[in-house]
This record gives structure tokens, C-alpha cells and sequence, in this order.
């Protein structure tokens, strides 16, 4: 073997450096290709990205909310929820003092039982009439003390809202002043100072606006309480005929009785409601959201028949996201996709949710024609709330 190299000596020196330099060659032409390659997938991977997906604002709404409201005479004993809170099924939200009205229940039974005798022994019963003329006295004394002391609830609220425009008043003449002051300085534009003399000009209307509801709340109580004096005033001249007579028609004792029976249904029906229970309102939603609540402890409902509002509450499951589209993405938005939504209150965590409509028009915001596209959000742990806000990502295809 070692005689064949010796002879051989100069071919093997010709295939070692053959080989050398097919090895550099391979070496030279692979090495580019391979430093860029990462660069190029990175480009497109962004690129793709980029061109695939449609970033929109959304705000968090919702389909359905219940209003509750009272018809009946009571007076609230205690609020116990706040603006904002979930409440479940059933769960006690409002306590209610129900005496006035079983007061009424139990005057309008008195009135069928009465009517019923007077039907059998042709005479008519007046103790109905005197507890009405009882109770008419009682709302014309409450009412009058109300008047009298301005402690009526709308009154009490309009006095503060008037001394809160006051206070905002004075500010902003306090604004308007300092600012003049620098304007004459030169330190501000005069469009500042105008922009402040508009402020004040609002804040002295609310002011005087206020004034006038003030006076027309106080007028219409005062209308309010001699109505009940004129209605006082008929019922004690009907007590009067009445206990000049006992004998009346049984043809028209019938016809009390049928309208007691009336008026007494129609009262015990106005509790046969489901967020009532006893003396509860309760929820009658399984998942839901407290708002606007109307009442506070000691507030009167259901007065002379007309219904109060207590409260609302938003049905949680129904909550939607109305998801500003620009117009010119509009046409890859399909009803039925499912999008990406990241709440802004949580951005660590992602949702996904279905698109259930595209309205059939557009609306002008910021110099932009936008469409606000609704999304029902899969949000078991309910991250989203009402007036939240969400990013929403829909597939740029």
C-alpha cells in the first residue's frame, strides 16, 4: 500500500486538493442562503399579519334590561344594592313598608264586604267613605308639610342641584375672571376668553332653569293639594247624603259590588308581579346588573296610582359588543364570524365572539364613516361589563 501512494504520490495530491475545494465551493454557496432565510420568514409572517387582520374599538352594550316600577302605595325601608352591582335570581334588592298598602287592600275588602250586607239589608255601609276621607286628610297633611317645609323629594333635589349650579357658577365666573386677567396680560388668546364667557353663560342658564323648575314643582304641589281639598271637600258633602239615606237601589248596590270587586283585584294584582316577594323586590333575572337606581330610604311609591320608577336592571347575558368598523373593511365583516375580542380592563386575556349584525348604514365619527357591528361575546367569567370598552379582531379575508 504504502509503495501504490509513493508511486502514485502526485494524483493523490491532485484528489486531496480536488476535494478542498469542492469542500470551500459548497461552503461559500450555502452559507448566504442560510443567513437569510430567518429575515425573510420574519417579513412575511408580519406582512401576512398585517394583511389578515382588522383591529376595531368596541364598547360593551347590552339587548335587555328590565325596569322596575311601583303602582302601589309603599314607602322604601332600605336599599340594599348599590349602582353597578351583579344580583342573581331572587336575590332581595329593595325593602318596602307595605302598610299603606294593605291598608288600601284591606279598605277595599271592608268596601266589597260592605256593599255585599248593604245588598241583603238595602242599606249602605260609610265606613269605606270615612277611611277614604281619613286617608284623604293624611295626604293633604303630609302633602301640605311638604310644601310648607320644601322637604318634598323632587324639591329637595332640585334645591341641591340649584346650589351645585350656584357653586359651578361662581367658578366659572372666578375662570372667566382670572382668564380675562391673563388675556389682558397677553398671556392667552381671546378665543380663550370667550370660550370661558360661553362657560358662564351655560352655568347662569342652569342656574335659572333650575330656578324656574324649582317654582314650577312647588306650584304644581300646591295645585296638587287643592285638588285633594276640592276631592276632601266632596267626599265629606257625599258622607253627608249618604248618612242622610240608608236605603239605596239593590240594583245599585250590585253595581257597588261588582266595582269594588274591580278596584280590589286590580290592588291585589299590582303585587302579583315576579320581582316581588312579600315585601321584596327582588331580581328577576338570573345574571344581572343594577342601574339607575330612582329611590333612596323613606321615598314614597305608587302615590295616587301612579307608578315609581325603583330601579332597572340590565340582563347580563344579553351584554353585545357594538364594534366601530371602518367602511372601507366592512366588506370582509360577515354575520355569523367569530372574531377576538381583548378587554381593555383585562388585556392579558382574549375572548372570542360571534358576529350577529351588520347594520345596513353608516355613521360619521371623527371625519371617519364607521358601522357599528354587533358582537355576542363568549365570556363566561363576565370580564365584560356595561360602558366597558374591548378591542375586537375580525379576519381581513
Amino acid at each position: 500500500m504504502k509503495g501504490w501512494v509513493l508511486s502514485h504520490k502526485r494524483i493523490v495530491i491532485i484528489g486531496i486538493s480536488l476535494l478542498v475545494l469542492l469542500a470551500t465551493t459548497l461552503g461559500i454557496l450555502f452559507y448566504p442562503k442560510n443567513k437569510n432565510v430567518v429575515p425573510h420568514t420574519e417579513y412575511s409572517v408580519s406582512d401576512k399579519e398585517q394583511s389578515t387582520e382588522i383591529v376595531a374599538w368596541g364598547e360593551v352594550k347590552y339587548a335587555r334590561m328590565k325596569e322596575i316600577n311601583v303602582d302601589f302605595p309603599s314607602t322604601v325601608t332600605q336599599v340594599m344594592v348599590q349602582e353597578g352591582d351583579q344580583v342573581t335570581l331572587r336575590q332581595p334588592l329593595v325593602l318596602l313598608d307595605l302598610s299603606e298598602y294593605n291598608g288600601n287592600v284591606k279598605k277595599l275588602e271592608h268596601q266589597l264586604s260592605a256593599n255585599q250586607s248593604a245588598l241583603l239589608i238595602a242599606e249602605q255601609d260609610i265606613s269605606a267613605l270615612q277611611a277614604d276621607i281619613e286617608q284623604t286628610q293624611g295626604q293633604i297633611a303630609r302633602k301640605f308639610k311638604e310644601y310648607d317645609s320644601n322637604t318634598n323629594a323632587e324639591m329637595v333635589l332640585l334645591q341641591n342641584s340649584l346650589n351645585l349650579a350656584y357653586d359651578e357658577l361662581v367658578s366659572a365666573k372666578e375662570d372667566l375672571q382670572n382668564y380675562q386677567t391673563l388675556y389682558e396680560a397677553g398671556a392667552v388668546s381671546k378665543a380663550m376668553v370667550d370660550q370661558y364667557k360661553t362657560m358662564v353663560d351655560g352655568r347662569q342658564k342652569a342656574v335659572e332653569d333650575i330656578e324656574t323648575n324649582l317654582q314650577k314643582t312647588k306650584s304644581a304641589l300646591k295645585e296638587e293639594l287643592d285638588k285633594l281639598n276640592v276631592l276632601l271637600k266632596s267626599k265629606q258633602e257625599q258622607l253627608s247624603q249618604q248618612q242622610r239615606g240608608n236605603t239605596v237601589n239593590v240594583t245599585k248596590q250590585q253595581g257597588s259590588i261588582s266595582s269594588a270587586q274591580v278596584d280590589l283585584d286590580a290592588m291585589r294584582v299590582k303585587t302579583e308581579k315576579e320581582y316581588l316577594q312579600g315585601n321584596q323586590i327582588v331580581s328577576d333575572i338570573k345574571n344581572g346588573i343594577v342601574q339607575n337606581i330612582a329611590v333612596h330610604e323613606g321615598s314614597h311609591l305608587g302615590v295616587q296610582g301612579s307608578a315609581t320608577r325603583v330601579l332597572q336592571i340590565i340582563d347580563a347575558d344579553s351584554i353585545m359588543i357594538s364594534a366601530e368598523v371602518d367602511e372601507e373593511f366592512i366588506r370582509n365583516v360577515h354575520v355569523g364570524e367569530v372574531v377576538e375580542i381583548v378587554p381593555t380592563s383585562v388585556p392579558d386575556s382574549s375572548l372570542t365572539g360571534t358576529v350577529v349584525q351588520i347594520p345596513a348604514m353608516a355613521v360619521e365619527k371623527n371625519g371617519r364613516r364607521i358601522i357599528y357591528v354587533l358582537i355576542k361575546p363568549n365570556d363566561p367569567d363576565h370580564l365584560l361589563k356595561p360602558g366597558y370598552t374591548a378591542d375586537v379582531y375580525f379576519s381581513n379575508h
